[in-house]
This record gives C-alpha cells, sequence and structure tokens, in this order.
C-alpha cells in the first residue's frame, strides 16, 4: 500500500506554494517539497530517490503532515543533552577572560581559549567541564572580543632597553644602489 499527503484544500495548496518560494530555512523547504511531490502523487520512494533523503524520514513526515497538517513541517525544537553551564557560570567565564591572567597569578600576559579553559576547569574548578570551543561561544555571546595570542622573546638584562637602540648608530646608513 502506498502512503500519499492528504488531499490539500485550495487555502493549504496557497499556503505550501508560498513556503516553496519564499523559505529561508533550508529544513521548512526540503520538508515542503516531500509534501507537495506526495501530493502531486509521486511514491515515496521516488521522492526521497529524488530529494535523496532516507525513506523511512520521507514516510515519517507525510504521516506527520497527514495528522498535525503544517505543523509537521516547522522544525520542532531540538532535543538533546541540556546546556551545562548556569548563567553564573557565564558571567564568571566573560568576569575571567577580561582580567589579565598575572591578577591570577599566571606567567602570561594574555588568555588563550585553552588557558582560560584549563584554569577554569582544572586548575580552580570554578566551573562544570566544558571544552575552549564552548568558552568561545560563552565570551562570543558575551561581546567579549577574544584575539589569538602573538608570542615574542624578551630579555632578561636588566639594560636591554638602553641597549637596544645603541647598535642603531654602529650599522651607519643603508647606501642606496650605485650608478
Amino acid at each position: 500500500m502506498c502512503l500519499y499527503a492528504r488531499n490539500l484544500t485550495f487555502a493549504e495548496s496557497l499556503k505550501l506554494s508560498s513556503w516553496l518560494k519564499r523559505s529561508r530555512d533550508a529544513t521548512k523547504m526540503r520538508r515542503g517539497q516531500i509534501i507537495a511531490f506526495s501530493a502531486q502523487g509521486m511514491r515515496v520512494q521516488e521522492i526521497a530517490r529524488r530529494l535523496r533523503m532516507h525513506e523511512e524520514y520521507t514516510r515519517e513526515l507525510i504521516r506527520r503532515f497527514n495528522d498535525e497538517g503544517f505543523e509537521a513541517i516547522r522544525p520542532r525544537r531540538r532535543t538533546g543533552r541540556p546546556p551545562e553551564l548556569t548563567e553564573e557560570d557565564r558571567s564568571i567565564i566573560a568576569e575571567i577572560a577580561t582580567a589579565p591572567p598575572q591578577a591570577f597569578g599566571r606567567p602570561f600576559n594574555q588568555w588563550s581559549l585553552r588557558k582560560l579553559q584549563k584554569f577554569l576547569v582544572q586548575d580552580t574548578r570554578m566551573i562544570p567541564p566544558v571544552s575552549h570551543t564552548t568558552i568561545r561561544s560563552v565570551l562570543k555571546k558575551a561581546k567579549v572580543s577574544f584575539q589569538r595570542t602573538r608570542t615574542w622573546k624578551r630579555s632578561n638584562d636588566p639594560q636591554f632597553d638602553a641597549k637596544k637602540n645603541a647598535s642603531r648608530g654602529s650599522t651607519g646608513r643603508p647606501q642606496r644602489g650605485r650608478r
């Protein structure tokens, strides 16, 4: 027995064609295509092959459309693991990221994402275990600008600043090309 979308009313067919023309959501567009093809009499196997989708997903969507109508086409709230960080954790991350690392006894000038994650999760256990990618997204939502760390060498010589420009006089001016 073949499965098809139920007969659409005139208003439903207008709504479906409007979604297919104007939708910016790829999921909604693809689901609308499945319903439109099925309403035109195309079999599930042909729809799945044409749209490169799994047959069972196509069948499930048509069944849901027949039961629920256009609510089946709208993307549902995603299920899964809830966010691990509380608002307090997020504010701690943003606050520490904007402070200099020396204030927390760290021997470097800027936080990197990995160093910040290690400090917050492993060293002080201020927040639950999260990846540095999660910390990046928290900082992005908090509008905390984060640049990559640039490194350079510093001399341990206490007279380094006085000496570093003294050698310019001994090198002379660069010569221009001879004619």
